[in-house]
């Protein structure tokens, strides 16, 4: 099984499952530039490993997108038996869709999730249309995701929920830790604290860790907040914590994988409260280290993966109250265990067997 894959750039959790694929077919993963422009070098940890991936050569263009024939002319040289566009926002990505709408070429139309917007420019929504709709098949990880690509014309039957992950199996617990065991963890990172609260997230306007800190004012002194990420934010979110003289927030700085998922382990519960995120892969993160979650209903994993009250809380960020609240909670064991549970169902290795079984059936409806 041959297989096209093209994607914007080199993301850890796209090289895991491309490693995963590659197992099992021969994979071809083209990139359109080798980094985003906004993101930290700890970011890109991981390598091709089982599968062949090009880099094109490209005239980058701003932080995200770039300028390129590469796609066209790589799908121009060969024969595949799947073709995967992930997106349609960069110019190589819509230049591969006009090619393969053009030559009649079958193509899977791939993303990472989406968000209607509550406004928008009707040209916009017409571009949007012309390049979600027409696909022979869609793949994206949630329900609002999928309310996304109906709203841009994606045949409804031929959208496939697939489990989104950025966690392998090995990376999980098996069982919650203890309060012995997070103590211990704590100890080494020279925390201490009754509760411990983790966050994970660019120092960004969009991942709203200001309403956050400004919270923080009424949690007790003895519950701490760890943030974990850097950004163009990180003086004006420092001055805030100084100016409301709040000793028990710790901006930590950005940390690798490995690294951010070992110091979940230690949190008593983790907390995100974006104003947007088209998926949000941190939601799982942290339940696959055995910790509930609070975040807000503008986040697609959030309403895909926390069942309120069992495994963490939906909040909304207009109701402050309820914020306060949910963080106030007792998160005892059994919510740490259900939070587990959600996180088996959505390792890289599930979603590579998800894929496979996928292309398979796919390749049988094309004959």
């Amino acid at each position: 099984m041959k297989i096209f894959w093209l994607f914007n750039h080199p993301a850890p959790y796209k090289v895991d499952l491309f490693n995963e694929l590659g197992k099992q077919t021969d994979f071809f993963a083209v990139f359109e530039r080798d980094s985003e422009g906004d993101r930290n070098p700890l970011f890109y940890d991981r390598e091709a490993t089982k599968f062949k991936a090009h880099f094109c050569k490209s005239i980058k263009l701003g932080v995200l997108n770039s300028y390129t024939d590469e796609p066209v002319k790589l799908l121009k040289q060969d024969q595949y038996d799947i073709v995967v566009l992930n997106g349609w926002r960069m110019i190589g990505e819509r230049k591969a869709i006009r090619y393969c709408k053009k030559h009649s070429v079958p193509y899977v139309f791939a993303i990472n999730g989406g968000i209607v917007p509550k406004k928008e420019n009707p040209l916009i929504a017409k571009i949007k249309t012309k390049y979600i709709s027409g696909a022979s098949s869609y793949l994206c990880p949630d329900e609002k995701s999928k309310g996304y690509l109906t709203h841009y014309g994606a045949d409804e039957s031929k959208i496939h929920l697939f489990p989104y992950s950025t966690v392998h199996e090995g990376e999980m617990l098996l069982n919650p830790y203890s309060e012995r065991q997070k103590r211990t963890l704590q100890e080494k990172y020279r925390i201490n604290c009754r509760r411990m609260f983790i966050s994970v997230g660019q120092l960004i306007e969009r991942k709203n860790y200001g309403q956050l800190i400004r919270l923080w004012k009424d949690m007790p002194k003895e519950d701490a907040l760890l943030i974990l990420g850097d950004g163009p934010l990180n003086e004006e979110l420092q001055n805030q914590i100084k100016s409301e003289g709040l000793n028990n927030i710790y901006l930590f700085g950005q940390v690798d994988h490995a690294k951010s998922l070992e110091m979940m382990r230690m949190a008593d519960a983790f907390v995100l409260l974006s104003k947007e995120d088209i998926y949000g892969h941190v939601i799982n993160e942290a339940m696959s280290q055995g910790i509930p979650v609070i975040a807000p209903t503008t986040m697609n994993a959030a309403c895909h993966l926390i069942e309120d009250g069992k495994n963490g809380f939906l909040v909304s960020l207009d109701d402050e109250a309820g914020i306060m609240k949910a963080l106030q909670s007792d998160f005892d064991e059994s919510m740490c265990q259900a939070a587990l549970d959600v996180a088996r169902q959505n390792t890289i290795e599930e979603s590579a067997a998800w894929h496979m079984h996928f292309f398979k059936q796919y390749l049988e409806a094309e004959k």
